[in-house]
């Protein structure tokens, strides 16, 4: 059987004609030459990678420890119940010279959600609201004077905070898809731009650049929430002819990749547009999506095993950098 790496583009590729597939892919003898669009299209990429990842980094370095409770937040929100809370005086002094005395953890679920709510937008009214309100949960509720101290120190240190991790932005350029990209930004779940994902013949995940990879490929954005997830990629041309097939191909590796994952919503984002055609997997569709890239490949496969690669002229032919083709024609 042929040994082969192949990936969504390189797929289409060979289907739109096997001789361009050889002359570039395999004997390369020819390369692939930029044009303005593409040009453009890698920078609108690059633009927005480098924002979803800095809005990722600036969201972990505002929580910092505060925010993340050490014990779930479901269960500190109802308040906490302190250990110690009826044991008397006495009592406190011996656990203390026993070494046994532990503080009471009031003051530190407080300190985290305030963390938690200033960091999700609260103002600082809205935040002192319910933290006091929340201070009536615990057992026995911290003095108002601590309560107070607790949310004025945190406001505090959220603001400078934020002056030390100013939001990302995109450049003026690119400033007309920040919507676009907000809203993804703004969905639940671990976000991984430019996500690169690779599979072996047996279906496991490998690295990227591994020997014995077998398909691979990269996708814009994934995000991941529990077990569902979304995968976007991003498109600068026309939304006229959109293919979804590399959509179900991503799809079909973050599966692999993701074993947490049963559905994904999928789409394509066309940014000039402002457009988006979605589709959505589910893990059940595995076996019948990969049926649909049986056929290509298998053709792909034979052209390999009998060195054979029959040109297919089209009206592209004049956009093809093959000049040795018989089908070659200049662009006027």
């Amino acid at each position: 059987m042929a040994d082969f790496t192949w990936s969504f583009s390189s797929l289409k590729e060979y289907i739109n004609c096997p001789k361009k597939y050889q002359e570039v892919r395999i004997l390369k003898n020819y390369s692939f030459v930029d044009t303005p669009q593409t040009i453009y299209g890698k920078e609108v990429h690059e633009a927005l990678e480098n924002y979803v990842k800095g809005w990722e980094s600036h969201k972990q370095k505002l929580f910092g420890p505060y925010g993340q409770p050490r014990r779930p937040i479901e269960e500190i929100i109802n308040g906490v119940t302190s250990k110690t809370w009826n044991k008397t005086h006495e009592e406190l002094n011996l656990d203390k010279k026993k070494k046994g005395y532990k503080p009471l953890g009031r003051n530190d679920a407080g300190v985290r959600l305030c963390g938690l709510w200033f960091n999700k937008g609260f103002s600082f009214e809205e935040v002192r609201e319910k933290v006091f309100e929340w201070n009536q949960l615990n057992k026995p509720p911290m003095d108002d004077k601590e309560v107070e101290s607790i949310v004025k120190s945190m406001h505090k240190k959220h603001l400078k905070n934020l002056e030390d991790n100013p939001e990302p932005t995109l450049a003026k350029n690119y400033l007309r898809f920040k919507k676009m990209v907000d809203s993804l930004i703004a969905i639940p779940g671990i976000k991984y731009a430019e996500y690169k994902m690779a599979l072996t013949k047996e279906m496991k995940q490998c690295d990227f650049d591994d020997e014995n990879r077998w398909v691979r490929g990269i996708a814009d954005l994934v995000i991941i929430d529990g077990d569902q997830a979304y995968i976007i990629d991003y498109k600068t041309g026309s939304n006229k002819y959109p293919d979804t097939k590399q959509l179900k191909l991503m799809s079909l590796m973050a599966f692999v990749c993701f074993p947490e994952v049963n559905t994904i919503k999928a789409g394509l984002l066309f940014c000039m547009k402002n457009s988006f055609v979605q589709e959505s997997y589910t893990r059940e569709d595995i076996h019948k999506s990969w049926k649909s890239f049986e056929q290509p490949l298998d053709r792909l496969t034979m052209s390999y095993e009998k060195d054979e690669w029959i040109p297919n002229p089209t009206p592209l032919c004049g956009w093809c950098p093959v000049e040795t083709c018989e089908h070659h024609k200049p662009r006027r």
